[in-house]
């Protein structure tokens, strides 16, 4: 599996084709309302309880939609190196990292009472994210970062007792090891979302979709996400998300 400092570099390069795409599409369709290329892919955040499988589930849809996936290690990653992450902000153009920088003061301002530079950097790697488009955002509170953009916001959620057999089954854990692991995770899930954003992660106003997975599939998972997001006006095609227009 490559690293992670190679599957950064392949979505900045992936990035930086989509530009240099859409630029030569701008000139050629004079009818093209989009301002720049995350106008044309959502960003999708995933949000889920352990044990709920929702880690699949972003594969999946990533796969899918043929976007980037942007997990917690990748996340933590990132918010922590420098210059890699510096690498990724330069993959904006001009316009998209001076309204960055306006962005972040707004929000440390606004919405965040715990300033550490994690916290800073971790807000520039999920607003970069959003404003490239294309990504599918695994966790670490994406979903409240991305609050007041076009992100497609999802929580999945499972009764327990499944999570405790899907985490018996996947990770050959007991049953008392599930149950304390879920806790555990669950607990401190909930108070990192407390700590930064002020918010309960329970709380089904900070998503715009919650998916059971008990009563759905991951293939059934997927398609939902898929028509939440026509819904919302994506024109999502089979092949991935390109927004080519609001219907």
């Amino acid at each position: 599996m490559p690293n992670i400092n190679q599957l950064v570099n392949r979505q900045i390069n992936l990035w930086n084709a989509e530009r240099v795409a859409f630029d030569k599409r701008r000139q050629e369709e004079t009818t093209l309302r989009a301002e720049r290329p995350a106008d044309l892919k959502p960003v999708v955040t995933i949000s889920r309880e352990r044990g709920c499988r929702g880690k699949q589930l972003a594969k999946l849809l990533s796969r899918e939609l043929q976007y980037g996936l942007f997990d917690r290690q990748i996340i933590n990653y990132l918010s922590e190196q420098p210059t890699l992450r510096r690498n990724v902000i330069e993959s904006l153009d001009e316009q998209n990292r001076s309204d960055l920088e306006l962005w972040i003061e707004g929000m440390l301002a606004r919405q965040i009472t715990d300033h550490d530079d994690y916290i800073r950097g971790l807000i520039e790697v999920v607003k970069t994210t959003a404003l490239q488009g294309g990504v599918v955002i695994l966790g670490r509170g994406a979903n409240y970062i991305l609050s007041e953009t076009s992100a497609y916001r999802v929580r999945t959620v499972a009764p327990l007792e499944l999570r405790v057999r899907n985490m018996m089954d996947a990770e050959g854990m007991s049953e008392k090891q599930a149950r304390e692991e879920i806790k555990k995770e669950d607990q401190a899930r909930a108070q990192y979302v407390k700590r930064y954003f002020q918010r309960d992660i329970n709380d089904a106003t900070g998503y715009d979709l919650v998916i059971n997975l008990a009563t759905h599939s991951l293939d059934a998972a997927v398609k939902i996400i898929r028509s939440g997001l026509r819904a919302r006006g994506w024109a999502v095609e089979l092949i991935g998300g390109d927004k080519r227009g609001r219907r």
